[in-house]
């Protein structure tokens, strides 16, 4: 797969100067990040954005590892035949009309892979958004220049994603957030011949990816995946499309996959010690969460010990119901601990888990009082994680998170964050947590379910390899 990840070599097929067409989005990316050889092909131009231009792939003079294609369906086929007379080792088709739009489409796509098999070319696609390698600033793909430039968000999470578009929108929706930190992020539409369980290895080996998430329509090689995932050391989350019988048709279309069985599938998964997701963006929450260093001590034992930290009464119960819910347990906050906490409170109001820290914040303001109840609580032996509710506001609650978060020294607890208040002034906090490593929500069920993926992970070993039935 490393002509994919370092080709020696692009060819653009399809490249062209005209504004706002895919074509010229795949060769300007191009000359944004990759340092090697770049050859536009159309017989069309003799120069494309200051690079001579190809009639054919078999025309190029230098060396040619891999192939973008962005050209209707019908003219694939000869352009895979002309990459194999250059040598071209792998091929990105980018355009769509194959098996998603019915059996003339597929009997395109399998002519793809009869001349690709036959000449021993991998084919990547169709109907895909490539591949985008954040660490490199290797945009193989379509994207929109302006969607990325200035706003990668290098990290270690990677994404297998199974769509387009999509992929596309996720991708500049988390960069532009800056909610998620990547490493690489693999479009593979159709799947035709490159599929999840050969780039989920090659991602189990990639030194700069420490979580993977996928997004799926279908399994190709159940038992292989399985057992990729069994003998794991890296966290896997997954979010299976086509759950339901309507869910299974829609994905037929969309990229021609089978759904299979959804409660057998989601039996294999827990199996095999993935966690799973229901939506886009609780994949990505779940997945940035597990790429911080937390520090987990909870022994096997026992039930997680959370401590809720809180300017709500309601809050605290909220939380509480869904720390039941989610398997894990409220903290029983020592006599010391208590202690400490009731420095700041006011004598009326008794310190309890969950904390409710309004009283001791309206007596001395919310920068001390954050910071005070934080440092104890994460330090307490008795607390092994912290959900901090967090007002964002005007005035007083615009607060420097930063210095709050600066009494945590040493190995960290996971503290998540549950923010609320105005969008504008939320994003400011939110974005100052985030950078410093902690993880925020906007929903409180979501927040705890989180926490408990945490501790589920650091559960997990390696598992058996009985009864991989996908």
């Amino acid at each position: 797969m490393d002509f994919f990840f370092e080709p020696k070599g692009v060819a653009v097929v399809g490249a062209t100067p005209e504004p706002y067409s895919g074509g010229r989005y795949l060769l300007t990316n191009l000359t944004l990040g990759y340092q090697g050889p770049v050859y536009p092909v159309n017989p069309k131009y003799d120069e494309i954005l200051g690079f001579k231009c190809y009639p054919k792939v078999s025309d190029i003079e230098g060396p040619v590892d891999l192939a973008l294609i962005f050209v209707p369906a019908q003219a694939v086929p000869q352009i895979l035949e002309e990459c194999i007379i250059k040598g071209v080792r792998g091929a990105i088709i980018e355009s769509s009309g194959f098996a998603e739009v019915g059996p003339e489409g597929k009997a395109i796509q399998d002519q793809c892979i009869a001349i690709a098999h036959k000449g021993g070319m991998r084919l990547w696609g169709p109907n895909c958004m490539g591949l985008i390698d954040i660490s490199r600033q290797y945009i193989f793909s379509f994207i929109i220049p302006e969607a990325w430039q200035g706003m990668m968000n290098p990290g270690h999470v990677s994404l297998i994603v199974q769509s387009g578009l999509l992929s596309s929108g996720l991708i500049t929706t988390l960069m532009g957030n800056k909610t998620l930190g990547l490493a690489k992020v693999c479009s593979i539409g159709n799947k035709s011949d490159v599929e999840e369980t050969e780039l989920l290895e090659y991602l189990l080996k990639d030194p700069t990816t420490k979580v993977i998430a996928l997004y799926l329509e279908s399994f190709i090689h159940g038992r292989r995946f399985f057992e990729l995932a069994t003998s794991s050391d890296k966290p896997i989350v997954v979010l299976k499309g086509g759950k339901s019988p309507l869910g299974a048709e829609a994905s037929a279309i969309h990229t021609s996959s089978l759904a299979g069985n959804y409660d057998l599938i989601k039996g294999v998964l827990t199996q095999a010690g993935i966690h799973q997701a229901d939506d886009f963006f609780e994949m990505t929450d779940i997945a940035r969460a597990l790429e911080k260093d937390f520090h987990l001590q909870q022994p096997p034992q026992r039930k997680p010990r959370i401590a809720i930290l809180s300017y709500s009464g309601a809050a605290g119960i909220v939380t509480t119901d869904h720390i039941e819910k989610y398997d894990l347990t409220l903290a029983r906050l020592s006599p010391e601990t208590q202690k400490r906490l009731e420095e700041l409170s006011p004598t009326w109001m008794p310190v309890k888990n969950p904390v409710d820290y309004w009283p001791a914040t309206e007596k001395h303001g919310p920068l001390l009082t954050y910071k005070h109840a934080i440092e104890t609580l994460h330090n307490a032996p008795e607390v092994d994680g912290l959900i901090v509710h967090l007002p964002t506001g005007f005035r007083i609650w615009s607060q420097n998170m930063k210095e709050v978060m600066s009494v945590i020294k040493g190995n960290r607890k996971p503290i998540l964050f549950w923010l609320i208040g105005p969008e504008k002034i939320r994003e400011i906090t939110r974005k100052a947590l985030e950078e410093e490593g902690w993880p925020t929500f906007y929903e409180i069920h979501r927040t705890v379910r989180v926490m408990a993926i945490l501790f589920d992970q650091s559960r997990r070993g390696k598992k058996s390899l009985e009864k991989p039935w996908l």
